[in-house]
């Protein structure tokens, strides 16, 4: 069988036992695009859950909104598991210290790892089975993970599901566009599988573009206006030696 074919087995597999998918869903992201498209055809309903490190973006919206047109599809949005890293250790912003209280205390904050998240959306879904569109192409330790579960047809244990394992970033694009899907929001035109992060090329993206988004990020990290203080000062050394 061809890629699609075994993508579309994949599915099945998980659609014998229930009629509602959980999709881990980026929100203009090109492999959440197309593994929704492939999902909302096929299921009675999809929740997707949204995982935000700024929440209420304005350049987000049209996709939750482009989801939801489906009819069948509800998106819930919650906090990125990344967050709790940047509050713990101060990136970009001062530290909590509620992760340093002890774990007794009942303002004690814990970083929560990506398996606890997992379970987290299991159990407020109700379902055991829980999408993701992560490949191997997006990265070394991405394609040695799910070389691992490659035995089990990419379909975890613990309930994750891994579809596009093997798809390529073109072949995932191609499907978009032969589908007329929502175009993926680009960061980097130059990394294709890049998302929302606090660096130079979303806050560059944001500012020009989405002035409210990059106030929100601002807000949310305030000191990750050094990289476009860092930007600006190597601009202008730049232009002084021309």
């Amino acid at each position: 069988m061809g890629k699609f074919a075994d993508t579309i087995a994949i599915i099945n597999t998980v659609r014998k036992e229930t009629d509602t998918a959980v999709l881990f869903y980026s929100a203009g992201g090109k492999d959440g695009i197309a593994l929704l498209d492939m999902l909302a055809t096929r299921f009675n309903k999809v929740i997707c859950y949204y995982m935000y490190l700024v929440p209420n973006l304005d350049h987000v919206q049209p996709y939750i909104k482009w989801a939801e047109s489906y009819g069948n599809v509800e998106v819930r949005q919650i906090k990125h598991y990344q967050a709790d890293a940047f509050e713990k250790f101060g990136f970009f912003m001062d530290e909590d210290d509620r992760y340093k209280l002890p774990k007794k205390d009942p303002n004690h904050k814990r970083e929560r790892s990506v398996g606890e998240v997992e379970e987290w959306v299991r159990n407020d879904s109700g379902q055991h089975y829980a999408f993701s569109g992560m490949k191997g192409v997006d990265g070394y330790m991405k394609r040695m993970r799910l070389k691992m579960y490659a035995k089990t047809g990419y379909i975890r244990k613990e309930g994750m599901v891994y579809p596009l394992a093997v798809w390529t970033n073109k072949e995932v694009l191609q499907y978009i566009q032969s589908r007329n899907l929502i175009k993926p929001f680009v960061y980097n035109p130059n990394m294709v599988s890049q998302g929302f992060g606090i660096d130079l090329d979303t806050m560059l993206v944001m500012r020009e573009k989405f002035p409210n988004d990059y106030a929100r990020m601002i807000k949310q990290f305030p000191y990750s206006i050094k990289i476009i203080a860092d930007y600006e000062a190597k601009q202008d050394k730049a232009s002084a030696k021309c």
